[in-house]
């Protein structure tokens, strides 16, 4: 059977009409493809056998996750080109009809009559950014962070790794577009991660001791910032990490932001009513009325 996809026009207006959809959606018999009729079209290679990842659907399981992205992106390995790895119409045709029975039992609202239009524009398109539609997340998470070896071997070390700690990857390095879609930064950064991590595990003196995703945001910060500096396509993963390695200081000055606000926010509080308490009111101007004399 060859892969099929919807038309860019179809899967726009799925896309708008989540709310307007609800109730296909949480009825578990609707059939996506027969509903898109006319609007589904095949492209040129076979669709392949996605079944396994059924495997790990029902689970919470972070490595899970890991295994069900390997098969997935190991089907398409060589076959989707990175244009077509692009195209949202292409994900939501895998959401909506071939893993579809996948993302019901790993996103296991939707079976709930109460079940939120949010929910759905998250987890099958893109309430949240590219990363956070579930199967393009997946695919690309992969494809940023494996390794090809001269023998045609995959090394999954990094993917491993981003896939082990959710904040990592849908909050941390994954959300930050730019430097995700490079892989060499990508690298440069978690090996900066493997190294620190390992101290934690020693019980030595490591960045992320405590305030994780604060401190994996000063990471991306500081790289942003070198961007305005230097072009960051031309540094190496070695480049990165020893750059973020020099900066280590400045990562783990980062502290607990929402405690940092909330004292902000008071002493500001605090500050307005002492001044309002001390200023002293403005008396009013009396209008005189001139009395005009008589010629």
């Amino acid at each position: 059977m060859k892969q099929g996809i919807f038309l860019p026009s179809y899967a726009d207006n799925l896309r708008v009409s989540v709310e307007e959809n609800l109730k296909f959606y949480t009825n578990p018999e609707h059939d996506w493809k027969q509903a898109a009729g006319d609007n589904v079209q095949e492209l040129d290679f076979e669709q392949p056998d996605l079944s396994g990842m059924m495997e790990y659907a029902e689970t919470n399981k972070a490595v899970d996750d890991f295994y069900a992205a390997k098969i997935l992106y190991e089907a398409y390995r060589g076959i989707l080109t990175p244009l077509l790895a692009a195209q949202s119409h292409f994900w939501q045709y895998l959401s909506h009809v071939v893993l579809y029975p996948y993302m019901r039992k790993r996103w296991p609202e939707i079976n709930s009559p109460e079940c939120r239009a949010s929910y759905i524009s998250e987890h099958w398109f893109y309430g949240q950014g590219p990363i956070r539609n579930w199967l393009e997340g997946m695919y690309w998470s992969v494809h940023n962070t494996v390794i090809e070896n001269e023998d045609g071997t995959l090394d999954y070390k990094y993917t491993k790794l981003l896939f082990s700690i959710q904040k990592l990857r849908d909050r941390g390095i994954a959300a930050a577009t730019y430097i995700f879609s490079n892989p060499v930064l990508v690298r440069g950064i978690l090996d900066f991660y493997f190294d620190e991590l390992d101290k934690a595990e020693k019980g030595e003196d490591t960045v992320f001791d405590k305030y994780f995703e604060y401190r994996t945001d000063k990471c991306i910060q500081l790289i942003n910032k070198l961007g305005g500096v230097v072009e960051l396509s031309m540094l190496t993963s070695e480049d990165i990490y020893n750059f973020l390695k020099e900066n280590r200081d400045v990562i783990k000055s980062v502290g607990d932001r929402k405690k940092e606000k909330k004292l902000r926010d008071e002493a500001l509080a605090s500050a307005a009513a002492a001044i309002s308490s001390t200023a002293q009111p403005r008396p009013s101007k009396k209008h005189k009325h001139k009395k005009h004399k008589k010629r």
